[in-house]
């Protein structure tokens, strides 16, 4: 497909921008699915000043962004993301403590702020360790685990505008629901957060996450690439249920399988395709719509094409 983005466009964003710039990048690279096609320019900001002025670059020449986390719980299509897509990465993930409050950057991974939290005698973000997304991604999607939330410990978060204009969005403007936020609407771009935990016992806390992370690896393909659980929970039953009751596991179509050990994860055996997986999704939904009536909602984010 053709770029949306030149090289004399790049090279004006290059002038005093200290991260990463990248033509052609493939997507693939950069998400937990292994899957997916180039975006026509990869933008890693290594500081706040440089999220901004890419964030404003892009306005100025009315390119699309899309922001990328770590990838996971995302699709990208095989044609690949038009525009400029801005990764908030390692590079922003600084992390405070101001008693029983925590404020971190967006692109600290879950499991290390959950682990860094734990180790500070704050307890609330347990069940976060075995989740591989970012911070922002967690607050983008309200991930959550074990009954519990980002939404439930969130304080507030510094966001700029796709003009790089900046604010700060409290727990009330968030509009939290199911594997939403306010930042869902992709016209914010969250760049900090500060979360409210409370005290609590470490050893406590770390045998927890000891326990939480045992789960996931009986009942998790946590060895092959996916995007996590590919479709949101129905009420009353998981969504794996349903999709095992169907006969579904192991199914495979390309690269593509249900996985054998949770039929609510899509796993990429090594060369899947887009195509492949969501042909694989409509199938799922089809037939578990047939035999039960129950309308599977994906709750994986797919985006390119």
């Amino acid at each position: 497909m053709v770029s949306l983005v030149t090289e004399s466009q790049v090279a004006s964003l290059q002038r005093g921008f200290q991260g990463r710039i990248s033509m052609g990048e493939p997507m693939r690279e950069y998400t937990s699915f292994r899957i997916g096609g180039p975006a026509d320019v990869l933008i890693e900001p290594y500081s706040v000043d440089d999220l901004r002025e890419a964030l404003k670059w892009a306005w100025g020449f009315g390119l699309p962004v899309f922001i990328l986390g770590n990838g996971t719980n995302l699709l990208v299509a095989d044609e690949g993301i038009r525009g400029a897509v801005i990764r908030i990465g390692p590079r922003l993930s600084s992390l405070e403590f101001h008693g029983e409050t925590v404020t971190a950057g967006a692109g600290i991974s879950l499991p290390a702020l959950a682990r860094a939290c734990t180790e500070r005698g704050l307890a609330g973000l347990e069940w976060a360790v075995g989740i591989p997304g970012s911070l922002g991604g967690a607050i983008t999607m309200n991930a959550g685990a074990y009954s519990c939330t980002i939404g439930d410990v969130f304080k507030e978060v510094e966001v700029f505008s796709l003009d790089g204009q900046r604010s700060t969005r409290t727990a009330d403007e968030m509009h939290f629901a199911q594997r939403s936020s306010r930042l869902s609407q992709g016209d914010i771009v969250a760049f900090r957060a500060t979360l409210a935990l409370r005290p609590g016992n470490v050893e406590e806390s770390l045998a927890r996450m000891q326990e939480y992370m045992a789960d996931r690896k009986v009942k998790q393909p946590l060895h092959m690439p996916s995007a996590g659980c590919i479709f949101q929970n129905p009420s009353g039953r998981g969504a794996g249920r349903y999709i095992d009751a169907a006969g579904l596991k192991g199914l495979r179509i390309g690269g593509a399988e249900i996985s054998p050990v949770h039929a609510n994860f899509i796993v990429n055996t090594g060369n899947a395709t887009a195509r492949d997986v969501l042909m694989l999704m409509s199938h799922v939904r089809r037939v578990v719509y047939e035999k039960f009536g129950v309308d599977l909602v994906p709750e994986v984010r797919v985006v390119g094409g």
